[in-house]
Order: C-alpha cells, then structure tokens, then sequence
C-alpha cells in the first residue's frame, strides 16, 4: 500500500520570469513578451484540487479508491500533508479514465517524448514534462525563481525524486506560466475558489486576443515606461508606437478595461496584471490569429516599413526539413529567453515566421484540356 506523505510546500519567491518552451512559439510570442509571473497560493491551489477531485465522494471513499487503508485524502485536503504530482495525476485519471490525458491536453501539439511514455501519470512523466518546459533555463536559475534548493529541482527534472504537488504546481507556473492551462487539463478552474477569479480573466482576455488580436499589442505598449500619460495623449502616443490609428488604440483601452485587464486614472490607462495567455487551445482560432499577424507584417513588408524581412527557397530532404523547424523552435526559445530579461522595455516587437514544404497542400495542377480526335486543341 502506498504510504508517502508530504510536507507543506515552501513559499514561492518569484523574480524575473522563465520563458515558456512550446510547440506553438509563434502562437504564444505576442502575449510573452516582457510578461511577470502570476502568484499563486500553491498549498491552497493543491487542497482545492484534490477537494474538487474527490467531487461528492467521502475522504474516506477517495482514500480506499487511491488505494490508501488511511484517510489521507482528508489530510490531503487539510494541508497536513500532500500527494507526490505523479499519485494526484494518477489518481485523477482512475476516476476519469475517458477522454484525453492530462498531457494531451495541455499541449495542442503532441511532443515528441510523449509519444514514448508507457504512462502519461507515471513519475517518469512528470520529469519529462518539467523537463520539456524547463528548455535551457539553468537548473540553477529555476531554483532561485521557485525558491527550492538547486538539488532537489535537478532530483526533479532527472525523476531522482518526485515533488509533492504544490512543488509540482510553482514548477509549471514558474516555467511556463500556464499553471491555469495546466489546472485546466485535470479540473473545472471555476471550481477551484482561488483561481476561479484570474481563470474568468483569463478566458476573457483569450478571447480578446482572438477577436482584436492587436489588444495584447497595446498591452504590451503599455509596459513601455514612457507610456503613462492623460488620455488622449496616451492613445495617440501608442497608436505611433504601434503603427496604428489613435482610434482603434482608444477603442482597445477601453475593451481591455472591461475585460479586467487596465485601469484608467487621470494619468491615463495603466496595466492591472500582466498576464500570459495560451491561444494555441483553440487550433482554428490560433489560425486565425497567425493569420491576423501574417498579415501585420505583410502589411509593413509593402509599405516599406523598417524591419528584418526575407525569404530562402531551397531543396532539401525531409528529414533536413525537419532538422530546420528544429532550429526554428530553438531560435525562438532563445528569442523568449532574450526578451524575458530585456530592460527597459523601448519598443513593442512582432515575430513572424513560416517554413513548409510548398508541396504540402497545395492544389494539384487541373489535368490537360481534352484534345478532339484529330489531335487540334
């Protein structure tokens, strides 16, 4: 019978944040831009979890399910002690073995060592996973930012020791900050109180990133130190830095104000919470959003307007073409490690990039006309 029972978690100390590493740069790169990490309660995050878990079933019930002759889920819950990540995730999927796994969910696209996991809620996951999100941020540096000491996350990473849940939980948010992604991928966020309110906040600025994608562009401009001054000189002062006209940057302020997102004072608007959202969670509208930058910067491209644009047309084998998206996703990982610990911030930066094979749905070539019988066209 398993018997491990945890401590309670240490506070977080969280500094300059790590940049996210995933499978959708482009998708993410508008809304990471000089973004500060969230804070969260993670002891109280774990007890709400495993509280929402349970559902109508008894501590005792959930405990003798999770294969315990003790009523752990009741200390669980109290904060006495914690499961390890991997027997939360583990236990989460025997009451819901249906549907996708947790991984599954939290990434749109599936990385390639997920696809060699016997199991997706083993520890051996939860290393891969911390790894995967880590991307070349030192070990050293993860330790400073979660406040944990630099061996025990390298025990984690490597799966020498698995960490205790709200452990688990300050990882993920430290390194990615997609904890409300990753909440998402195990449980309703609405029914875990404490997240409920940012989970709301989030959903509402996903979608404004979808309908007005050049609202998380103001935010950004926002965080510009010489941004803050009266309306409408503070409209007029963006829409210059943005390319754009000083009535859609007013038009903006004012639906990121509604969406919780600024506050406005007689120095102008200034930002609540600088917070990062996932858009790739909804494939065909995170098409549409690439689409919408694609042609920002097409639009620059033929006014002439300064930047790095260019092009290279090459032929190469698959693999090799597989080898360049690899450096692509490397190069922009560098890109985000770069801009997480840029200061101050001067401008508002836009990063587009595309590389396919040109073969790969494109329309076949129509067939000959038919030729009469004698041979003329």
């Amino acid at each position: 019978m398993p018997s491990e029972c945890h401590g309670e978690a240490d506070r977080a100390t969280h500094e300059t944040p790590v940049a996210s590493h995933d499978s959708h740069p482009c998708v993410l790169f508008m809304q990471h831009m000089a973004a500060k990490p969230e804070t969260f309660d993670y002891p109280r995050v774990a007890r709400e979890l495993v509280k929402a878990l349970r559902g109508r079933r008894s501590c005792a019930e959930l405990s003798r399910r999770a294969g315990y002759r003790s009523n752990i889920v009741q200390r669980w819950e109290s904060g006495h002690c914690y499961p390890t990540a991997a027997r939360l995730l583990a236990l989460q999927r025997r009451l819901r073995p249906k549907g996708p796994s947790w991984l599954e969910r939290f990434f749109t696209v599936t990385p390639p060592w997920l696809t060699k996991l016997d199991d997706a809620h083993s520890p051996a996951a939860v290393a891969a996973f911390l790894t995967h999100l880590k991307g070349k941020t030192s070990t050293t540096r993860l330790a400073e930012l979660s406040g944990h000491n630099r061996h025990s996350v390298a025990r984690w990473l490597d799966g020498r020791a698995e960490p205790r849940l709200p452990d688990f939980l300050q990882l993920v948010d430290v390194e990615s900050r997609r904890l409300l992604d990753l909440l998402a991928s195990l449980e309703d966020p609405a029914r875990l109180p404490s997240v409920r309110p940012r989970w709301e906040q989030h959903q509402r600025l996903r979608q404004l990133a979808y309908d007005k994608p050049f609202s998380h562009a103001v935010l950004r401009a926002l965080e510009l130190p010489d941004a803050h001054r009266p309306m409408p000189e503070q409209a007029r002062w963006i829409a210059e830095r943005l390319g754009v006209e000083t009535h859609e940057v007013a038009a903006l302020l004012t639906l990121l104000r509604d969406a919780g997102q600024v506050r406005r004072s007689r120095y102008g608007y200034r930002l609540i919470e600088t917070s990062t959202v996932d858009t790739s969670r909804d494939p065909e509208r995170a098409r549409d959003l690439k689409v919408a930058w694609t042609e920002t910067a097409l639009s620059r491209l033929r006014d002439g307007a300064p930047g790095t644009f260019g092009y290279s047309l090459f032929a190469v084998s698959r693999a090799d073409l597989e080898r360049l998206r690899a450096l692509q996703l490397e190069y922009a990982r560098a890109m985000q490690d770069v801009i997480a610990g840029s200061s101050p911030s001067e401008c508002v930066g836009l990063y587009c990039v595309q590389l396919f094979d040109l073969h790969a749905g494109a329309v076949e070539p129509a067939g000959e006309a038919p030729r009469d019988q004698d041979g003329s066209d």
